[in-house]
């Protein structure tokens, strides 16, 4: 399969649930990616007593570390081995499965989630193009997609995030996105208050009237190409009317439950996470590492197929 599309895998914690879904999707459904070269990057142990695929290959992290957590480094030396070889262009897209963002600090790795991890690694490891701007988590399924603001920060400090730059960003991200990717050539973007009923005039708080209202109206003033944006919309309204009229093509959210909630309640299965803003392809599942049912074999590995369907869609665009 010299020209083959080339997919990385990142299973995750390899005590969680990312070796069986990985395995469970990539066994039952060999036929579909038949024409598709895998790359499964991680510690193998999880693997080792399970059927080899023909089209699935394996770089094994090391098996030893000083670090207090092995299994978290080995999580976070996958995603650095993938990140390489997708910047060196000896691969099309990643898929990575659920880390445990404790371990993966223990483990030596210090960020609080996937999406700042790439952004850091992109920046820092591609020396031919400038520092990558902040990446954007987007959550879609076919109903809905959501693109985050701020992503793993505490609710007291979300508001500190709130500016200018943040709203362009995210705004800027999802619109590319949304043309290149999904082929949208003027996209509808609507824009969530912070506040219960978009702060009613500074009643019951000044984001909305001090910072989203003026940031809106200047990305539409100097920024037309981005598409159609408005709001800010109270978020419990705006979810129920774009669901009953499809509205909007995506939704901007301020922090990470107002668009996990809406997004996993409509079709948690099918729900994959995209990072925006990467000179990569990267496509997620949307759930957790499930220490809770790891090595049950009961794991539902449909949000898995998805983000590998959806990064195969991605990388042939």
């Amino acid at each position: 399969m010299k020209n083959a599309t080339t997919i990385v895998i990142t299973p995750g914690d390899p005590e969680g649930i990312g070796p069986e879904i990985v395995w469970k999707t990539l066994s039952l459904k060999n036929d579909k990616y038949k024409d598709i070269n895998l790359i499964c990057i991680g510690a193998t142990k999880p693997f080792s007593k399970l059927k080899p695929l023909a089209n699935l290959s394996f770089i094994a992290a090391p098996t030893k570390s000083n670090t207090k957590c092995l299994a978290g480094f080995q999580s976070g030396w996958a995603i650095e081995k993938a990140v390489s070889l997708l910047l060196e262009k000896k691969a099309h897209a990643l898929v990575t499965g659920p880390i445990h963002k404790e371990r993966l600090n223990l483990g030596g790795y210090h960020f609080n989630g996937h999406t700042e991890f790439l952004a850091n690694l992109c920046k820092t490891k591609n020396t031919t193009r400038k520092a990558t701007k902040k990446a954007t988590m987007l959550l879609a399924n076919s109903k809905l997609k959501v693109s985050l603001l701020t992503t793993h920060v505490a609710i007291k400090d979300v508001s500190k995030h709130i500016t200018y730059e943040n709203i362009f960003n995210t705004i800027s991200n999802t619109s590319i996105a949304l043309k290149n990717w999904w082929k949208i050539k003027k996209p509808k973007l609507a824009v969530c208050a912070l506040n219960p009923h978009a702060g009613e005039n500074g009643l019951f708080g000044t984001e909305e009237k001090a910072i989203i209202i003026p940031a809106i109206e200047k990305i539409k003033k100097l920024y037309p190409s981005f598409g159609t944006i408005s709001g800010p919309y109270p978020s419990d309204t705006l979810f129920v009317k774009h669901l009953n009229a499809s509205k909007y093509d995506a939704v901007i959210c301020m922090y990470h439950d107002q668009g996990l909630i809406p997004v996993k309640l409509i079709d948690f299965a099918n729900t994959v996470n995209v990072t925006l803003g990467l000179p990569i392809i990267r496509t997620s599942v949307d759930h957790g590492v499930g220490f809770d049912i790891a090595k049950k074999w009961i794991a539902n590995p449909s949000s898995f197929e998805a983000a590998l369907d959806l990064a195969i869609k991605l990388a042939i665009v």
